[in-house]
């Protein structure tokens, strides 16, 4: 790394790539502290040609030699859920600095590892949870410690997708078989359920129940139905550590949408996403209060008001990757650690298996905080 430039080599830096492409890639490419100088994927004619494209000087198709390249300060890695573990443990044994798409492994084990071994190599390390880079997720944040809605006494979040049900693609089937460890729990449920916790505080106690109703998919296109054994329905209901008590609806297969409402003593705060996916991280986010005058139990003399934080720029993917990014480069360059990382990950993970241990027992799970 010389003269405060940051170079990266994109582990799934396909311009096919429909992530990468559309947020890492342009990100990188006009960020003044970062050079692309390297682009892997599973292709030689893909990653050469990717590579052309953004003027890289390397292509890879082995992710160990992009990783161990000397062109190569900060790995990024936005590959399948199941190859996020080999391609962090080689940029960790290089001691290359990371940039890891969420989830971080494939489970909480893997997850732990990464963190520790990531810890040892005293590199900086970052988890795509790029929510947390929303100015409506901060705004509220902020407000709310500020006391602007009083005490929160409660929080209901409905996060709602048409994917993870009974249609998909052939580039997402994948995500439909548990072992993978991307699917409607882990995606949705855990860019949500992180957003929730990064505003409000973590989950003291918990109880959960998963159901699924699509126990087969159809691959649009090709006729084909495949198996699928993940769960398409998800509620939780819990306390959170100041005693907020918390319920939350997960669900696949259905007409998208995604609200999160947080109520207090002196008003309420409400999250939603137009023209909705489900997805909490794609951003078009809005902020709306409503307060009340006094404490009486009375709608009359209720106050709304549509909070507008954000420009366009700022409220979309791309522009939460970008925060990131220059939120790394100052830890970094500073020697700092303001970005969320692999341990944010780990509590992350600890929290969906949490989920997932309620499920399967019917018993409520205290966390271990």
């Amino acid at each position: 790394m010389t003269d405060q430039l940051i170079k990266v080599g994109i582990i799934g830096g396909s311009l096919n790539n429909q992530w990468a492409s559309k947020t890492h890639i342009p990100v990188l490419k006009e960020n003044p502290f970062y050079q692309i100088t390297a682009i892997g994927t599973s292709k030689a004619e893909t990653a050469k040609e990717s590579a052309r494209v953004l003027h890289a000087s390397h292509s890879f198709t082995d992710y160990k030699k992009l990783a161990k390249s000397k062109d190569v300060d900060l790995v990024v890695v936005s590959v399948k859920v199941p190859f996020h573990y080999k391609a962090s443990i080689a940029a960790i044994e290089k001691n290359k600095h990371i940039y890891c798409e969420w989830p971080l492994g494939i489970n909480t084990m893997q997850a732990v590892k990464l963190a520790r071994l990531a810890g040892q190599a005293n590199i900086h390390h970052a988890i795509g949870l790029q929510a947390r880079q929303s100015p409506e997720v901060n705004y509220i944040k902020e407000a709310i410690k500020q006391g602007e809605i009083g005490r929160i006494i409660s929080c209901t979040m409905q996060v709602a997708t048409q994917g993870k049900g009974g249609v998909t693609d052939e580039a997402n089937s994948y995500i439909l078989k548990k072992e993978n460890g991307a699917n409607l729990l882990t995606i949705n449920g855990g860019h949500s359920l992180d957003v929730l916790c990064y505003i409000l505080g973590d989950f003291r106690e918990l109880s959960a129940v998963m159901n699924t109703h699509y126990t087969e998919t159809l691959i649009q296109g090709t006729g084909v139905t495949i198996p699928k054994d993940t769960a398409d329905q998800i509620l939780i209901q819990g306390t959170l550590i100041d005693d907020i008590s918390a319920s939350v609806h997960i669900q696949g297969g259905v007409y998208p949408a995604f609200q999160l409402e947080i109520r207090g003593e002196k008003g309420v705060f409400r999250l939603t996403q137009n023209h909705s996916s489900g997805h909490v991280q794609f951003g078009d986010l809005k902020v709306e209060k409503v307060k009340y005058p006094t404490y009486l139990l009375s709608a009359k003399g209720v106050y709304f008001e549509e909070i507008n934080v954000s420009s366009v720029k700022d409220n979309n993917p791309k522009g939460y990757v970008e925060k990131a990014y220059n939120m790394l480069a100052k830890d970094i360059f500073e020697n700092r650690g303001q970005i969320s990382n692999f341990n944010d990950a780990v509590k992350l993970h600890q929290l969906l298996d949490a989920v997932r241990t309620s499920a399967e027992t019917g018993e409520k799970v205290v966390l271990d905080r």
